[in-house]
């Protein structure tokens, strides 16, 4: 499957696309940057497209839900799980920004 598909709204009230290209990455929209799921790994790159170094690297196991959590319009963290919604989280990636809401950090638990 590939084509675009709407995640949902940020707290901003604005829409959070995603697309799926024909190799299965999936690249979200989530607002202030773009996160990209590969077969790779992950990676976010700010607005200037360029990548956030902290994030090369994670090793995500395998899931097949993933959950985005917002503080104001900046995604704040992102939680993997196995077994749907209600499953067990495999890993969390918690984000975080500076006072000029510029993504800095990336952490995974």
């Amino acid at each position: 499957m590939s084509g675009a598909f709407l995640i949902g709204r940020g707290p901003d009230g604005k829409d959070r696309p995603a697309t799926v290209n024909t190799d299965g990455a999936l690249k979200v929209d989530i607002g202030s940057a773009t996160l990209s799921v590969t077969a790779d790994g992950v990676e976010i790159k700010n607005d200037s497209g360029n990548p956030v170094p902290v994030v090369t690297g994670l090793e995500i196991p395998e899931h097949d839900y993933i959950s985005l959590s917002y503080t104001g319009s900046n995604l704040t963290g992102v939680v993997y799980k196995t077994g749907g919604s209600g499953g067990t989280t495999v890993a969390t990636l918690t984000l975080t920004y500076d006072g000029g809401n510029n993504l800095i950090s990336v952490a995974k638990s």
